[in-house]
């Protein structure tokens, strides 16, 4: 394929053809024509780059030819050059009215034909490139996930992008051209948004200035859309359009509204659990403490075998009520926190008063417990971690048999201590270790009650802590090693 300009030569004597295409035929591909018809043919099939048109020819002169390029075939950027005998000015005028580039008077001479061909393809390429490019732009322009219009001074649509096309919900046929203020902006937003388009005309808006309104689209909904817009500017500096890009964000918005309501909710709900948590930790606790009381008191006084005993039930039944209160409420507020406050703990101390705390049940079950550390195991911590330690002691004490021994262990691991509660009573199945820690779970349920919330408190001042928690076999025969991780103050 050819990559030279095609020229389109028209004229009726052959011999000025023939001139002509020697003088141009080493750079150019030839094209010829003997009749304004056959002109108009050669035009339409052959898109030439560039005609050089005689003007007296019978039947179709040429000024009628390049009437009819210019307004029928809608060719206003293919040169015209008007090859002439013709020289008066009002030749010269009826071929500008009629949309001619250039005039050249026979005979015509090679330097100045060329000259004249070599000016008129340069403009030519100029805007064939920048037709190019605005091509280009609109083919991108249809594939970016926003409306995208062009706007001109009177706020006609002037382009308008597939994506626009779609959210509309018209054909492009009938967006081009119209009023978008009148036909898509509801009454209640039309002042802001022409001030604002006035404003971006004039400059006294900066471009690019986020703002809302809704648009109306080809269901009469109103949609709510984000809009960055800008002035489109001539060489000049003078503005000659007005380019909008906006994203619809009506459903974004209806989500936010949702959100902010449950966030209300939310602090409602939170609200109401402190006021539970208050009501389970004071309310309730204060009645309780006061039977637990008044039971021991009749409990010291009763003599008989029998009433003392149903008496001590009810007292222990009232303590573990308590407790249970008192766990929930304390999980509970915990299951409320974030971020707590770290202090430079020794583990071994606290432990040893842990233990202290333990040593008249340790004694009621001939259970051996021993403490397997260094003297000082300084952790980073906030004091409830003696809470955990309570937890899991108790546990491995109350699930421990007659006899046996728990042991606790404290490991250096470098950067953390591994705190291990080991006992030998039944063990955990595997199925079981998974979910041991979550509220509410209680594997043994036959002989011993528990209110099946302490280890879950474990689990989360552990999680507060950024440390680890799980449950193993204990490798020494039965029963299990509960153990966690606490990082060291180095």
């Amino acid at each position: 394929m050819s990559s030279k300009y095609k020229i389109l030569i028209v004229d009726d004597e052959p011999l000025n053809i023939e001139l002509l295409s020697v003088y141009l035929r080493d750079t150019y591909d030839i094209l010829t024509a003997y009749n304004g018809k056959d002109a108009l043919e050669k035009v339409q099939n052959e898109s030439p780059d560039l005609i050089l048109l005689d003007v007296m020819m019978p039947n179709m002169n040429g000024y009628d030819v390049c009437r009819t390029i210019r307004k029928e075939f809608k060719m206003d950027f293919t040169p015209i050059i008007m090859v002439t005998a013709l020289t008066g000015k009002a030749d010269h005028q009826k071929g500008i009215d009629v949309g001619a580039d250039e005039f050249l008077k026979k005979p015509v001479g090679k330097f100045e034909l060329d000259k004249k061909i070599t000016s008129l393809l340069r403009i030519k390429k100029m805007h064939d490139d920048l037709l190019t490019e605005k091509n280009t732009a609109y083919h991108y322009l249809d594939y970016v996930g926003v409306l995208v219009v062009v706007l001109d001074l009177d706020y006609r649509i002037l382009r308008i992008n597939k994506k626009g096309i779609d959210l509309l919900g018209y054909s492009s046929e009938k967006l081009i051209d119209r009023e978008w203020i009148e036909s898509f902006v509801p009454i209640s937003s039309v002042n802001d948004v022409r001030n604002h388009y006035d404003g971006l005309a004039s400059g006294t808006i900066k471009p690019y200035r986020q703002h809302e309104f809704p648009v109306i689209i080809n269901t009469g909904e109103e949609r709510l859309f984000r809009w960055y817009d800008s002035p489109l500017l001539d060489n000049a500096g003078n503005t000659t359009a007005i380019l909008i890009s906006g994203e619809d964000i009506t459903e974004i918005k209806k989500a936010e509204k949702q959100l902010k309501e449950y966030a209300v909710q939310l602090e409602r709900s939170n609200d109401l659990k402190e006021l539970f948590t208050d009501i389970m930790r004071h309310d309730l606790v204060n009645p309780l403490s006061l039977v637990k009381s008044f039971t021991e008191l009749l409990s010291e006084m009763e003599s008989d075998d029998y009433k003392k005993e149903l008496l001590e039930n009810i007292n222990e039944a009232t303590g573990k009520l308590i407790s249970m209160v008192d766990d929930a409420a304390h999980l509970a507020k915990l299951e409320s926190v974030d971020d707590i406050n770290f202090v430079k703990i020794n583990i071994y101390s606290i432990m040893a008063d842990v233990v202290n705390g333990f040593m008249n049940q340790v004694h009621d079950k001939n259970i051996g417990l021993k403490i397997q550390a260094e003297k000082e195991c300084y952790a980073v911590a906030n004091p409830m971690i003696e809470r955990v330690f309570v937890n899991l002691l108790s546990n491995s004490i109350k699930y421990s048999p007659q006899g046996s021994t728990v042991i606790i262990d404290i490991v250096d691991m470098v950067d953390k201590w591994k705190i291990s509660f080991i006992d030998q009573g039944d063990g955990i199945p595997d199925a079981s270790k998974a979910s041991v820690f979550e509220r509410f779970k209680r594997l043994h349920k036959v002989d011993i009650r528990g209110t099946g919330i302490g280890l879950a408190i474990v689990k989360r001042i552990i999680d507060l802590h950024k440390g680890h928690v799980a449950v193993d076999d204990n490798p020494e025969g039965k029963g299990s090693i509960f153990w966690l991780t606490l990082k060291k103050d180095i």
